[in-house]
């Protein structure tokens, strides 16, 4: 890992330069606009930090982090230091805390409120069943201090930086299941909309209540995995993300029929993946099929926009390898 000392570096030096100056290196540089790594944020075994040298941007698939150099600057220097066992394990109770106090604060921002509905969120049953909050900054901490919470364990855990400040600051949360983790969704322009805390984003999202099906859908994002439980269909899993962790692959392998039903993004970056996936599994024993959607739609803006379960089931039945 990275230590990077406390001072300002000049504008001028990019953000693969910054990297490769401080002991990272690129796995796979083919003189193409991304460069990919093992994150230096996190523990990574499998590379999974992605630079883009035209827009000086990170994103890490695995961590959920990204944005420009000032940002990885700031990761760097105030990576949080584990708490102590007196105060937590394994960030179970602070973040459990967490969660609830987040849950508290969406009854109260109707800002977010409305963010849910135009993503598709109506029904206040699925609010309840994900455990969605908000965050809207400069509150946490006091509020699980009034707890009981000291403030280095939240800062072990990663819910608060190195300047006490909310890192979900106005974003939606989900709790993820079984992975002492959480998602946070910012409902601003950020260059940085998905994050997550330190550590695994764990597996596939919903797979419990998924295993009680002789197949499965998997999705890319919570919202979407939201819409299509909405819509009856409960074999629904989302991957958070396109790209699929070796316990996803996995899980998906203990299903006789996978459907992927990724987004149709205009770039064909959603439909890249799908491929891939659907070659992995193949790979790997299974039978996988992609759905496509119509261009330009994820599963929460298809159904969102008007499309019904039935049409939905029409996509599926056309799925191909």
């Amino acid at each position: 890992m990275m230590n990077v000392p406390p001072r300002a570096f000049p504008a001028r030096i990019s953000l693969l330069e910054f990297l490769i100056e401080r002991g990272w290196k690129p796995v796979r540089d083919g003189g193409r606009e991304e460069v990919a790594g093992l994150c230096p944020l996190h523990e990574d075994h499998h590379p999974s930090f992605y630079v883009n040298r035209r827009k000086q941007v990170f994103y890490c698939h695995g961590c959920g982090r990204g944005g420009g150099l000032g940002r990885l600057i700031g990761w760097l220097a105030d990576k949080p230091q584990p708490a102590s066992a007196s105060d937590t394990v394994a960030c179970g109770p602070p973040l459990a805390a967490a969660c609830r106090f987040y849950q508290q604060q969406l009854a109260r921002a109707e800002e977010a409120r409305a963010y849910l509905v135009r993503r598709g969120i109506h029904d206040q049953a699925m609010v309840s069943r994900m455990g969605i909050g908000y965050a809207p900054g400069a509150c946490l901490r006091g509020g699980l201090e009034r707890l009981g919470y000291r403030r280095e364990a939240l800062r072990g855990c990663g819910l608060i930086d190195a300047q006490d400040r909310d890192v979900f600051f106005r974003c939606l949360t989900f709790p993820l299941e079984g992975a002492t983790n959480l998602y946070g969704r910012s409902i601003a322009n950020h260059v940085c909309r998905h994050r997550f805390l330190p550590g695994a984003k764990g597996g596939l999202y919903g797979l419990r209540q998924a295993l009680a099906f002789p197949n499965v859908i998997v999705v890319e994002g919570l919202f979407d995995v939201a819409a299509l439980w909405q819509a009856g269909f409960d074999n629904a899993v989302a991957a958070l993300g396109a790209y699929l962790n070796h316990q996803q692959i996995a899980e998906l392998c203990r299903f006789p029929q996978i459907y992927i039903c990724f987004d149709a993004d205009r770039n064909g970056s959603g439909q890249s993946a799908a491929r891939r996936l659907s070659v992995q599994l193949r790979h790997a024993g299974a039978a996988a099929w992609r759905v496509e959607l119509p261009l330009g739609q994820d599963p929460a803006s298809f159904l969102g926009g008007g499309a019904s379960a039935a049409d939905l089931r029409r996509c599926l039945e056309q799925a191909r390898p």
